[in-house]
């Protein structure tokens, strides 16, 4: 057992609500600008805790031992190391990667391992690195500190597939919003605990968790060359990148604004999931000649693998997390997503996405008739918009921007003509939906609303059984107690309810414990 981790327990809670986080902590609906979470130290060290659970609940859930972070001696990787330490002890390993790095990046590594208690290693990475420079050539700094960054990361993922563990990221949401990390190197891992939380929260973070000072101080750099800083390669300062990240731009130099853009720009490919040609160039999803069952054959193993869900025992959240993926498969999607409808509220929550992206998978919600997705509830009916850039009713432009997706489709989830949730697919180039394409998705969406009933069905079902197996167990103890002691009714229950809040019991266990003793 891990230090930290408790054994599994049942997951009720997460099939009654039919959610089980993905994530750390869910960010509010996408409005342009991003929302502190953590201000103050009391915000801080409540979300620690959080994060702390977080990792050792996914490591748990993956099978895996422990993690291994990169510890670089900046505040990013010190506050994951402080947040798996917590949560895992001596399972959490600290690798210290040198690669002709200075020596007080060395020191200030080496200070955050001895503060925190921290199991280590350190190797370095220099002779490696210089034999595969002498391969692949002359460079300038930056492709060598790109290198750099790539070799790092894979002697954390041999270090982890050695001992079965996770790799553990330290990418801030800062960095993520301009691209400032090494595409598949620190922008690669298993657990990205602090991708949701901007420079000055993890600087908040850090303080809170009593991190050393001189860690908290120190010039954020990614030590790839000699004197290179990160505000100095940015051409802004973290404050004022956290300042436009916010909103709050009324006194910001104009040039810096349009620097940040640029960047988000220009890096939007880092944010992407992967290309794929799958399809003829022309059109990467149009339907397949004549005689080509590859489309048919997809649908049919999409509708099959759903169809079998209806009748498993699989949580709802398992179940949401099936549809998308292999929704996003037939139809060839970058992004897919599921929004189911709360009728109380009249909302629609994001409920499932098989985007990695931590743009498109922060909680959302939107009113019935609000936005596309709430349209297609009102209309029951699809809605395909060929540039979401540009179509009237989607609401969230930046974001799409920001993750280039172009064309959409929108497919209401139908049980008995009844919208139960909408479903989404995205291209990130411009694209007309065939009639195939349209009839494939109308089958997997209406398949899938079909499981997700029964689902709910299922747990409610479950709930009401519980709930009367455990009456009957109160109610043959309080007949016990009544023959044995000579109780009244009401004077059994009422000895129930004082044992159960004496021993801070449920009134089921105390009464099980009644019958176990008085009927043998």
């Amino acid at each position: 057992m891990l230090p930290g981790i408790s054994a599994p327990q049942p997951r009720r809670d997460a099939r009654l609500s039919g959610r089980f986080p993905e994530g750390p902590v869910q960010r509010p609906a996408e409005t342009g600008r991003e929302e502190r979470m953590i201000v103050n130290e009391q915000d801080a060290l409540e979300h620690a805790a959080t994060l702390s659970q977080w990792i050792a609940a996914r490591v748990r859930e993956a099978g895996a031992r422990g993690v291994v972070i990169g510890i670089s001696g900046g505040i990013d990787s010190a506050v994951c190391a402080a947040l798996a330490h917590k949560a895992l002890g001596e399972n959490a390993l600290g690798l210290l990667l040198p690669c002709h790095s200075s020596p007080v990046d060395r020191r200030d590594a080496h200070r955050v391992v001895q503060h925190l208690g921290l199991t280590f290693e350190e190797i370095d990475l220099s002779p490696a690195f210089d034999a595969l420079a002498g391969i692949l050539g002359p460079a300038d700094p930056k492709l060598y500190g790109n290198l750099k960054a790539r070799l790092r990361m894979a002697a954390l993922y041999h270090r982890a597939a050695s001992l079965r563990y996770l790799v553990l990221g330290t990418s801030n949401r800062s960095e993520w919003k301009v691209g400032y990390f090494t595409k598949h190197a620190d922008g690669a891992a298993d657990l990205q605990p602090v991708l949701h939380l901007l420079k000055c929260e993890v600087r908040t973070l850090a303080e809170a968790l009593g991190l050393p000072r001189e860690i908290i101080d120190r010039p954020p750099s990614a030590g790839l060359w000699e004197g290179q800083t990160d505000e100095g390669e940015l051409g802004f300062t973290y404050d004022q990148l956290d300042a436009y990240l916010q909103g709050h731009t009324g006194k910001m130099d104009p040039s810096v604004q349009e620097r940040i853009r640029a960047l988000q720009k220009a890096t939007a490919h880092k944010r992407r999931p992967p290309l794929r040609f799958l399809e003829p160039p022309s059109s990467p999803m149009a339907a397949p000649p004549a005689g080509d069952s590859t489309a048919a054959d997809k649908s049919v193993e999409a509708l099959t693998l759903i169809s079998k869900a209806i009748t498993s025992e699989h949580y709802l959240e398992d179940i949401l997390r099936l549809i998308v993926m292999v929704t996003a498969e037939v139809m060839n999607s970058s992004v897919c997503s599921l929004w189911l409808l709360d009728e109380p509220s009249q909302e629609l929550r994001l409920r499932a996405t098989q985007a990695i992206n931590p743009e498109y998978v922060k909680d959302r919600t939107l009113k019935v008739g609000e936005g596309v997705v709430g349209k297609v509830v009102v209309d029951n009916k699809p809605y395909v918009a060929v540039d979401v850039l540009k179509d009237p009713y989607y609401k969230e432009k930046e974001l799409a921007r920001d993750l280039g997706l172009v064309s959409m489709v929108s497919m209401p989830m139908r049980v008995k003509d009844r919208v139960i949730g909408v479903i989404n697919c995205y291209t990130s180039f411009e694209h007309r939906f065939t009639d195939l394409e349209m009839n494939v998705l109308t089958a997997v969406a209406n398949q899938a609303a079909v499981a997700i009933e029964n689902t709910e069905l299922l747990v409610q079902t479950r709930v009401i059984q519980e709930e009367l197996e455990k009456r009957k167990i109160i109610e043959r103890a309080k007949d016990l107690l009544m023959d044995r002691l000579h109780l009244s009714g009401e004077e059994a229950y009422r000895w129930l309810q004082k044992k159960s809040m004496d021993t801070r019991r449920s009134m089921r266990e105390v009464a099980e414990a009644v019958l176990l003793t008085l009927e043998n």
